[in-house]
């Protein structure tokens, strides 16, 4: 079970916190555990190698879910089998499992192969005969019959259960001469870009369908990203436009598919209702000018409407062409008409269509903490293992 990769001491920094970046991550939870969580240091041995095999195996990610599905009836039920009533069985399993995969995943790049590579293992994981169960999903406080690999209620719930905690606000770090708020700061917009890009991965493999915040999410986080006013109490940073331009560049097929083409929104949400009364086009369209503008604005140096820091042109720039690119291909008609008028009360806000210049842009930094490839606050799982969230205020 990989039991010698395990290290003796955590990996941490001066402040006695993790380090941040998925090796430290897995690393921690390689790290020997009381008896009733041991399934975590030997359910993270299969995943480390997994993540250090040759790319070039082709059924590397389908060996892996294998030994992860027998696992369960060889290792977890006989000897780990649940701390209390709501957790045992698959329940149990699953909880540990996702917490691991997860908090490794999203402490990754964006642009890391190996986020893509916990994506194949999922799409392998999912190839595997299905074990009908009934699963408890704590959210929803109740036993859901389930089939799993193939129909899990739990992913999404525990993917989502990482998720940021609100909208990065410059203001909150606005002290950067601080070196330790100059760190917390470049952790917490690395992992904002870092996790939203890993959602959309998962968006885009189908992982979370049937979600029922699927598109509302990728509509809530593009559109905070490239309409200047929304939310109209956040004062943009450039982490803001890159999640939008990840989420477009992996995600954005089935979102066009879904949300735009269809124009059918899964249901109304009390935040974000760009998608209602079938205003996917328009929402689409004004996506795509906002992404040329930003485009046009980073070239040629002129404002825009979040704060850049310097060091992150040369990346934002590439991402957000990539994805307007993206957009006009996927909808060539529509970038050709004049631009279509939105349904009354449906734009994400009541300036969504200004362009992102609008809101005047404070002077780049000269010397801004680059986005750096992970990190975030500590705080402490279900199962007493160490995850990550960042700060900010919705």
């Amino acid at each position: 079970m990989a039991t010698d990769t395990q290290p003796e001491t955590r990996r941490t920094n001066s402040f006695g916190e993790l380090e941040p970046g998925w090796e430290p991550m897995l690393d921690d939870w390689l790290r020997p555990q009381d008896p009733e969580h041991q399934i975590g240091p030997i359910l993270a041995g299969v995943l480390h190698e997994y993540l250090l095999s040759d790319d070039a195996i082709a059924d590397a990610a389908a060996a892996a879910a294998r030994r992860f599905d027998d696992l369960y009836s060889t290792v977890y039920e006989p000897r780990f089998n649940g701390y209390r009533k709501t957790h045992k069985g698959w329940t149990g399993y699953l909880i540990v499992f996702y917490e691991l995969l997860f908090s490794v995943a999203v402490e990754m790049h964006y642009d890391d192969p190996k986020q893509d590579k916990i994506i194949q293992l999922l799409a392998e994981l999912r190839k595997l005969p299905p074990h009908a169960v009934r699963i408890f999903v704590q959210p929803e406080f109740e036993w859901v019959d389930s089939e799993i690999w193939t129909r899990d209620p739990l992913l999404p719930w525990e993917l989502v259960s990482l998720e940021p905690y609100g909208n990065i606000t410059f203001e909150y770090y606005n002290n950067l001469k601080d070196p330790d708020r100059l760190q917390l700061f470049e952790q917490s917009t690395a992992y904002y870009v870092n996790f939203y890009a890993f959602q959309a991965r998962c968006t885009a493999a189908g992982f979370d369908a049937g979600f029922k915040t699927r598109f509302i999410r990728a509509g809530d986080i593009i559109s905070t990203g490239l309409h200047p006013d929304y939310p109209d109490y956040l004062e943009k940073l450039d982490c803001h436009v890159m999640a939008a331009a990840q989420y477009i560049l992996h995600a954005g097929n089935v979102i066009d598919a879904e949300c735009v083409k269809k124009q059918l929104p899964p249901r109304r949400h009390p935040g974000w209702k760009g998608w209602d009364n079938g205003n996917g086009p328009a929402v689409w369209k004004q996506w795509g000018n906002s992404l040329a503008e930003i485009a046009d604005a980073l070239e040629g140096r002129g404002e825009l409407g979040f704060r850049l820091f310097e060091k992150n042109r040369e990346a934002l720039t590439d991402m957000v062409i990539k994805a307007r690119d993206k957009m006009v291909a996927l909808e060539p008609a529509l970038f050709a008409q004049p631009d279509p008028e939105p349904v009354a009360d449906s734009a994400p806000s009541s300036k969504a269509t200004q362009s992102p210049a609008a809101g005047g842009n404070p002077e780049p930094h000269s010397e801004p903490p680059a986005l750096v490839r992970l990190g975030g606050q500590s705080r402490t799982g279900i199962f007493g293992r160490t995850v990550r969230w960042i700060w900010g205020k919705r």
